[in-house]
């Protein structure tokens, strides 16, 4: 259930004097904990705190928000956890460049193994040379 509710609500009025609305939605979550699945839990979660009138939030317009600015960051979830980028110590000169462009060419190379990075390398852990023979198109 999604409901968009005044930030006066939240009490974050005073704080915030931009923000006029807060979407908060009600969920039922169930976890996996060491291969057992753990009974579902409700759980209350805040998406969005936005300055859009009451027009403009509704509730589809807020989870199309939402979903946009994860898709974002899993993006670079995958690129800073998966590969480290923000571990690189050469910020000089095009360096910077050079590593997001070879982040993402990684990415795309993983992606085509599986749907997770993650997945990707436990798979081609096993044969080492699979990245090299999907870049160089030879299979």
């Amino acid at each position: 259930m999604i409901d968009v509710l005044p930030a006066m609500t939240a009490g974050i009025d005073g704080d915030w004097s931009t923000v006029s609305k807060i979407c908060r939605v009600t969920r039922s979550r169930q976890r996996k904990i060491n291969w057992k699945w753990q009974a579902p839990r409700e759980e209350i979660v805040y998406l969005i705190i936005t300055s859009l009138t009451a027009c403009e939030a509704s509730p589809k317009t807020l989870l199309q928000i939402n979903r946009a600015q994860w898709g974002l960051e899993i993006m670079h979830r995958d690129k800073d956890v998966t590969l480290g980028e923000d571990g690189y110590p050469n910020r000089l000169d095009n360096a910077p460049r050079s590593v997001f462009s070879l982040a993402c060419f990684a990415l795309k190379i993983l992606r085509s193994i599986a749907h997770s990075p993650t997945r990707a390398i436990e798979h081609s852990q096993d044969d080492r040379t699979l990245p090299t023979r999907l870049f160089s198109g030879f299979h």
